[in-house]
């Protein structure tokens, strides 16, 4: 009887440390994929393919747009012909939808946004001068204990000067080229607007890229390119659906409180909410530093509201939006950050879950792929 329960704790132990090793080489294997991407990145900076994929994407803009449209736009357009709507219709009243929606954008958001673009950046003179006479009343106060502060007020006044001066400059140009580069782009997006509205009436039958494939790979690549349309696709409108929410909280409560150029504000926060973890971060000081140059009042009320947004992402958004979609630990996603982030910059950082997110899943159905192939040899080699 002893004899029996020892093999039994002998074989549980042999299969917790079995789980054990699996864990520990699946993170190795991760760490080696992550190592290898960074490689590969750093030699195609070195070799400066990402400008020849750079001017390759140029030419494929707009096909590219017309894929993400109608990616995006397929389940809308599934739940219509489920509703015994023809597809072709569905198409068409789906596209009417998202033109409407863009038109009320550029119609009314646009012409508010601008107008507050340039009201922020008409006080920016005024926000620097309060900035300065801030840090001013700071070092007066440090001085007076007796403390040589004179290199450091002047590193300080220095660089605040730079900044303002290159700030006040730039910031209108920079505004301008973007909405030039907007308005030169309205042309590729107009196209894949077209691409997108024909792939999305045959969205099906994009499958038949298949056949360019050998079909014993059939199998595996629908199987993880299902699991991977899933997650991004949860990942794609739960990030858009609680950005936009952000924005509009943001906007309101920034509004109330009398922060200037509220929807601007709004909209970098919702933006910058993008980016996990550190994201919210960004916005919320931004708006916090601007609120403590208006008045203390002003700053400490944009410090609240900017705790209530991130309470409610935090607590209502992201559990009841995002779920679990791409079940990933912080370390990794950490990871994902830093690395893209350093390579890419911005577009790095936003990109950093989904494409972490899809190593794990590739990973995890090869996995599974391996513990049934063992499941089925074990049970053969039972019955044999």
């Amino acid at each position: 009887m002893f004899k029996k329960k020892k093999e039994e704790l002998d074989y549980e132990n042999l299969n917790e440390a079995i789980l054990i090793g699996k864990k520990i080489l699946k993170i190795l294997l991760v760490l080696l994929i992550l190592s290898i991407i960074i490689i590969a990145i750093f030699l195609c900076q070195q070799i400066q393919i990402f400008k020849i994929i750079g001017n390759i994407l140029g030419v494929i803009t707009p096909f590219f747009i017309g894929v993400v449209i109608a990616w995006l736009f397929d389940p809308l357009v599934t739940w219509l012909t489920k509703k015994k709507v023809k597809r072709s219709l569905a198409t068409i009243f789906v596209f009417f939808l998202f033109l409407f929606i863009l038109f009320l954008l550029f119609r009314i958001i646009t012409p508010m946004l601008y107008n507050q673009i340039n009201d922020f950046v008409s006080t920016l003179p005024s926000l620097f001068t309060t900035i300065n006479n801030f840090i001013n009343d700071i070092f007066e106060k440090l001085s007076s204990t007796g403390i040589d502060l004179s290199k450091i007020e002047a590193n300080v006044y220095g660089a605040i000067e730079n900044f303002s001066v290159e700030l006040t400059t730039s910031l209108p140009t920079t505004v301008m080229n973007a909405i030039s580069g907007i308005v030169s782009s309205i042309g590729t997006f107009v196209l894949g607007i077209m691409v997108g509205f024909y792939l999305l009436l045959d969205f099906d039958n994009i499958t038949h890229i298949l056949d360019f494939i050998p079909k014993k790979y059939h199998h595996t690549i629908l199987a993880i390119s299902k699991r991977l349309n899933g997650a991004f696709r949860d990942f794609v409108q739960g990030t858009l659906t609680i950005a936009l929410v952000v924005s509009i909280v943001s906007t309101i409560g920034y509004a109330i409180i009398g922060l200037p150029s509220p929807l601007l504000f709004g909209i970098i926060c919702g933006i910058t909410n993008v980016i996990p973890y550190i994201g919210p971060w960004i916005g919320g000081a931004i708006c916090v530093i601007i609120g403590f140059t208006i008045s203390p009042l002003v700053g400490i009320l944009a410090a609240v509201v900017a705790v209530i947004v991130q309470q409610l992402d935090n607590v209502v958004l992201q559990p009841v939006i995002m779920g679990k979609t791409m079940k990933l630990h912080p370390v990794t996603i950490m990871i994902g950050l830093l690395v893209f982030g350093y390579f890419f910059g911005i577009i790095g950082m936003i990109l950093a879950t989904p494409i972490m997110a899809g190593i794990k899943i590739i990973l995890n159905y090869f996995d599974e792929k391996y513990d049934l192939m063992q499941k089925i040899k074990q049970e053969g080699t039972k019955e044999g």
